[in-house]
């Protein structure tokens, strides 16, 4: 089951550091290559004599293909070990960016992207799940802000090296470049890449598998073909049959003890609404990404390099934004920084609409770095916003289902606006050619654009501060937290307490608790039930307690007493225990702490008790955090400074106070 549980908030060791790096490697390559692409369409197109709603082809496919793996990820991660999993990813997409260099035809170009797409619909969830395991809660907008900023510098820089490399050398070096670019990665990750955790099994149900695969691939395929075919009817067909098989899948889900992605997540109301947001964010995204370059070198006759240093700068405003957004929302909450996102993205939306034969340069740079902005200044504070709703225990699966709507929302987006800029055609059928497509180009952006507005108000009405706590209980908590301002100040528990402890559900077996207990390097939990009520205490201590007493050989040192079994019996008295129910040896009599206490009466329980930890609660009973020895001494040494203040008689200043 592994990390499943909150980890602590000291943050990621050396280990984990290089774990993460490595990985954000591999997820920025993969996002590399995506936006690689878009600039070298037109050369593309010119080359093996396709058109434009052939070409877009090679972004509908990536995103059919990678949005049919990205259900499987939460599978591999509980089957294979993160090291193997992303090694094979990763070859796999070097596989398919040589392939694609080598092309002799448009259809071998897209065959090398569909293996790319399997590649990345690996890496990409478990990139995202490990990084979100890795740091604490409370530094998760921080750390998505980092992972932004890395992975936004790929797109940043990606269509000026596009631009660079298809007018001086041509298109294929581009896949060249990634092909190389992934071979070191992958030698990096045989070098210091190692395994991070323990995921909980999913079970691989077959009809699940093909429910979900067939649905998917209907309905993008539909979306994908309605804009080029000449029967309508079969793609709208198409469209209704991946609707109806999704929602077989998502009721089979339902009723599976394990089912192989976990839908339930959407009962959390933050979740379902940033699912929902980000994958209309990226409809509008992917679909505009594929538009602009036509229209900025079809229309407007800048070559691809010029369509790079266009896109160059709201690319980099925007990785850049992704960064401090993040770091922003752990301090001053998600409100005050998605509602501003969402305003600057509904104006560089209607911007769009301003496009005409005759822009300059300077407006669309401005318009188009707006969007970027705007766009990032929402999508890392709500993912961060909904991911934080859920427990640890489902987050590959969230990941999984998030991932998947966004390709959804993709290839829904793409389809949408290349189909609305191909309207023009009937629309105004007499007017000169380049005046249609512009046209049309403007229809197309009228939707981005009122995408773009939607959300505004949606997230106006819907994010807010005080989701899970009132205002009240909120400063209550800060009250508790705070450091003593004169020397008579009792301190509370709650200052040094651990806000993000590990625990195990009261429904939970042995094996899932040992798997927790070894993954995170603790040696005993609390066991709370669906409230999240302290109703046990389980260790390492229970666990040998209850194999020694059933091999009671090992207690007896006379040896006269008991027969000492065979390894066959031991075997199955171990079988036997780690599918037993946690609660069956953990301790029912738990010593806890309630919240408020005095820190000094917490020192003296631990060492009249000789116990390590012990739960922190509030006055009903509910889990709240734990207090350790460590927790005691690493606060301690935190708040050095003011506790030497307040000794010679001084009071603390607010940069002495540590968090």
């Amino acid at each position: 089951m592994g990390p499943t549980r909150d980890r602590n908030s000291t943050g990621p060791t050396r280990d984990q550091i290089i774990i993460v790096a490595v990985l954000l490697a591999g997820a920025t390559l993969v996002v590399l290559n995506q936006t690689l692409l878009s600039p070298a369409f037109p050369s593309i197109m010119a080359a093996v004599h396709v058109d434009a709603t052939t070409v877009q082809w090679l972004t509908s496919a990536y995103s059919l293909v990678e949005a049919i793996v990205i259900p499987l990820s939460a599978f591999l991660l509980g089957r294979f070990p993160t090291r193997r999993l992303f090694i094979f990813g990763m070859s796999l997409f070097a596989i398919g960016s040589l392939c694609a260099a080598l092309a002799p035809v448009f259809g071998v170009i897209l065959l090398g992207r569909i293996l790319q797409a399997g590649a990345t619909g690996i890496v990409m969830p478990m990139v995202f799940t490990v990084i979100l395991l890795v740091f604490p809660r409370e530094k998760r907008g921080s750390a998505m802000g980092i992972v932004s900023l890395v992975i936004g510098f790929a797109p940043a820089v990606g269509p000026s090296i596009s631009g660079l490399l298809v007018d001086f050398i041509g298109w294929r070096a581009l896949f060249a470049l990634v092909f190389i670019l992934a071979v070191i990665i992958v030698a990096a990750a045989i070098w210091k890449l190692e395994s991070y955790g323990m995921f909980e099994p999913t079970s691989f149900d077959k009809p699940s598998v093909a429910l979900c695969s067939l649905g998917l691939l209907a309905l993008l395929y539909g979306l994908a073909t309605i804009s080029s075919t000449d029967n309508v009817l079969a793609s709208v067909a198409l469209i209704v049959v991946g609707v109806i098989l999704l929602t077989f899948f998502i009721r089979r889900q339902l009723k599976l003890e394990v089912p192989l992605l976990k839908v339930t997540v959407l009962k959390s109301k933050r979740y379902a609404i940033a699912v929902g947001v980000v994958a209309m964010l990226q409809a509008a995204l992917v679909g505009t990404g594929v538009l602009l370059p036509i229209y900025l070198q079809n229309l407007l006759g800048i070559s691809a390099l010029g369509t790079g240093l266009i896109m160059l700068p709201g690319a980099v405003l925007g990785a850049a934004m992704g960064f401090f957004a993040g770091r922003m929302f752990d301090k001053v909450g998600p409100r005050r920084v998605i509602i501003p996102g969402a305003a600057i993205a509904a104006v560089g939306g209607c911007g769009l609409v301003g496009f005409s034969l005759d822009t300059p340069v300077i407006f669309i740079i401005l318009i188009y770095g707006c969007l970027g902005v705007g766009m990032q200044a929402l999508i890392t504070p709500l993912n961060t916003w909904g991911l934080n709703s859920l427990d640890n225990s489902v987050i590959q699966h969230a990941n999984a289902l998030q991932n998947t709507t966004n390709q959804v929302g993709a290839s829904l987006g793409t389809a949408i606006l290349v189909s609305l800029s191909a309207t023009s055609t009937f629309l105004f059928p007499e007017m000169p050619v380049l005046e249609q497509t512009m046209a049309g180009d403007r229809i197309a952006f009228l939707f981005t654009a009122a995408i773009m507005v939607i959300i505004l108000i949606l997230v106006t009405i819907v994010v807010r501060e005080k989701d899970d706590k009132s205002a009240k209980s909120a400063a209550q908590e800060l009250d508790a937290m705070r450091l003593p301002t004169k020397a008579d100040d009792h301190v509370s528990v709650d200052l040094a307490m651990n806000q993000n402890p590990y625990f195990v559900h009261d429904t939970d077996s042995i094996r899932e608790v040992a798997q927790i207990l070894a993954a995170n390097k603790t040696s005993g939990v609390p066991v709370v039930d669906e409230k999240k009520r302290v109703v046990g205490f389980i260790s390492d201590g229970d666990i040998m307690k209850y194999i020694g007493r059933s091999d009671a050989a090992i207690l007896d040192g006379t040896m006269m007493l008991y027969r000492v079994p065979d390894s066959e019996n031991f075997m199955e008295r171990i079988a036997e225990l780690i599918d037993m129910n946690v609660m069956r040896i953990a301790t029912q009599n738990v010593i806890s702490v309630e919240s408020g206490t005095e820190l000094d009466k917490a020192c003296s329980l631990l060492s009249e008790k000789r116990i390590k930890k012990v739960p922190v609660v509030d006055k009903d009973g509910i889990l709240i955090g734990s207090i350790s020895r460590s927790d005691i001494i690493r606060s301690t040494m935190a708040n050095l400074s003011s506790i030497e203040a307040l000794a010679a008689g001084e009071v603390p200043t607010a940069e002495m106070v540590k968090a």
